[in-house]
């Protein structure tokens, strides 16, 4: 059975989510584990931008949260249970030295859901930057038959895997 809708009944917030897609090109130094982020593209779809200024401000600091939790920051444990990394010296997060260049776009299709027909900005690098990444290194590390699925990718975690592909 089929229900009639009235129009002011319908509701629909994914009108108001902002959509993204990301690219990222990296090198892996095989000795080092190093990753080094070559190209980085963003493009947003946010609806109506407000304030360039603040939109860009957002995705940077979505992206670098992300990145944190792709190559940094841990909760490491000791084989006895103990917490290795409640400070800072020993949690690691990124810094404005590892922030990478990004290259953004903006696509404006504005929601018909909010008056300015904005929609959100400020989370969405930050959920899908550790996917990008943990692609990208697992591309550049598909002659060692390395795939990423586990997160962070710390450079002596890298570094076990690259040496484990090359022993077998």
């Amino acid at each position: 059975m089929v229900k009639a809708v009235r129009a002011e009944e319908r509701r629909s917030s994914s009108n108001t989510y902002g959509l993204n897609a990301e690219v990222m090109a990296v090198e892996v130094d095989p000795e080092t584990a190093a990753i080094e982020i070559l190209r980085y593209v963003t493009v947003h779809d946010a609806g109506t931008i407000i304030n360039p200024m603040i939109a860009e401000g957002q995705i940077y600091g979505g992206a670098l949260h992300g990145l944190g939790g792709a190559l940094y920051e841990e909760l490491a444990y000791d084989e006895h249970g103990q917490f290795l990394t409640g400070t800072f010296m020993d949690y690691l997060v990124p810094t404005a030295s590892e922030a990478p260049e990004i290259d953004i776009a903006h696509i404006v299709s504005p929601s018909p859901l909010t008056p300015l027909g904005s929609k959100g900005l400020g989370e969405s690098s930050s959920m899908t930057v550790p996917a990008v990444i943990a692609n990208a290194v697992s591309d550049a590390l598909a002659p060692l038959g390395i795939k990423i699925n586990e997160l962070p990718m710390t450079p002596s975690k890298l570094w076990a895997l690259i040496r484990k592909a090359r022993e077998s």
